[in-house]
């Protein structure tokens, strides 16, 4: 049977899919099977096809996974931790999809069974609780992934199939732990990942370094753990503010991970409480906010060259540009023009024009754009704010305005990256 593309993950019911003027159009949600049933797949192995094996005591969740999963893979089931414990000892199962909150026993201590049985059997986490103490635990106890509902259908398969491509099936093995460089094998093109700050902050430093690298961002310390794990970023930048536990979580599963990956903190501690020694963390530096653009740029890239030319000219930021850069990031919302942005940096509009393109290799018109539209994509992946109100926020006429801009400069329509409703 196949899946409509557009049929998320949430709970067994199906998606209200958004539109970009707003609008939803709900989808019936498929019926459901007897609430302990187990199904099994007795020749999906013989047949080449990876065996899956759905661990959720809700009906509906396992019902709408079979119906994503089994065009491509085998397909079991089971209500119960207990009872997936069995089926692992008795049948051929590749991938484990383990709900976390479970009666009588939980998925992690399920886990942890899986693992002293299996060690090399991957194992993809699923939980609607969204906290780094849960995922850090997940990851320490050996979980290939961890996926947060809702998800979108896209999103598990695409975590399926990149766990099942690992020759170990686990992300960050054992078996990788020896190589002296964890990123060997990878592209030699450098990945920035920043975690945390303002949606300005993390859109700004994301538009000016996006033609030298690949950046990607996130609002949140969990969602930056997930991306970390999927994007294998060759640099980290962590804007953690004054959450020190957190960070400090953070940073202890990235360097069990990639200890490899130079980490940049902005922290209005610069001890970070009573976080462990930076230098066993590979951080390079803890810096006290407001940290100007022009300085960070320059420290992420020397923290880059130090693992290999980024490949493409890396942004030299003059003071001007960078004080320009610093001003976009808090009023990107006002109605600006390039000569009061000069009048304000104290500087001829035409001087500042030139500098700016020159150093960015954009107009300030389209760079402002630009960090428009990446502040639209976070608050469409991070928060429920409807388009109109984001339209508002960032300076558009209206919804149609927004749409517009956005699919000519991602190359997709703003419903692409709304965050899933619950």
């Amino acid at each position: 049977m196949r899946v409509d593309p557009a049929f998320d993950i949430r709970a067994g019911g199906p998606a209200p899919v958004s539109t970009d003027a707003g609008t939803e159009d709900v989808r019936e949600a498929p019926a459901s099977p007897a609430a302990d049933a187990v199904t099994e797949p007795p020749d999906a192995s013989r047949h080449g096809r990876p065996v899956v094996l759905v661990v959720d005591d809700d009906a509906e969740v396992r019902e709408v996974l079979h119906l994503l999963l089994e065009e491509e893979y085998g397909v079991m089931d089971a209500a119960h931790g207990r009872t997936a414990l069995g089926m692992v000892l008795e049948q051929h199962v590749d991938l484990v999809l383990l709900d976390i909150l479970m009666p009588d026993i939980d998925g992690l201590e399920i886990l942890q069974e899986l693992k002293a049985l299996k060690p090399d059997l991957p194992v993809i986490m699923m939980t609607a609780v969204k906290t780094v103490r849960t995922t850090v635990a997940a990851m320490k106890l050996g979980a290939s992934d961890y996926l947060t509902k809702p998800f979108l259908a896209e999103e598990m398969l695409a975590a399926i199939r990149r766990v099942l491509e690992q020759p170990s099936g686990r992300l960050g093995a054992a078996v990788d732990r020896d190589r002296p460089d964890r990123e060997a094998g990878l592209p030699r093109t450098h990945r920035l990942l920043l975690v945390g700050g303002d949606p300005g902050w993390r859109a700004t430093l994301a538009v000016t370094l996006e033609r030298a690298i690949s950046v990607e961002t996130t609002a949140a310390l969990v969602d930056g753990l997930n991306r970390m794990l999927r994007f294998r970023p060759t640099c980290v930048v962590l804007n953690v503010g004054s959450s020190t536990d957190e960070a400090g979580r953070f940073l202890g599963v990235l360097n069990a991970q990639s200890p490899a990956c130079p980490v940049l903190v902005l922290s209005d501690d610069a001890y970070l409480g009573a976080a462990p020694v930076w230098e066993a963390l590979n951080i390079r530096c803890v810096l006290r906010p407001p940290v100007n653009s022009g300085d960070l740029v320059s420290r992420i890239g020397a923290a880059l060259a130090q693992g290999g030319s980024p490949g493409r000219p890396w942004p030299q930021l003059g003071e001007s540009v960078s004080r320009t850069i610093d001003y976009l990031s808090t009023h990107f919302d006002a109605d600006l023009t390039v000569d009061g942005i000069a009048e304000i940096i104290d500087i001829s509009a035409s001087h500042l024009a030139h500098l700016f393109r020159s150093e960015t290799g954009m107009s300030v018109r389209d760079y402002l754009t630009r960090v428009r539209v990446a502040i639209a994509q976070d608050l469409l992946a991070h928060t429920d704010e409807k388009l109109e109100s984001i339209a508002a926020r960032l300076g558009f006429a209206d919804t149609s305005h927004l749409a517009h801009v956005f699919q000519r400069i991602t190359g997709r329509p703003p419903s692409a990256y709304r965050r899933p409703t619950s």
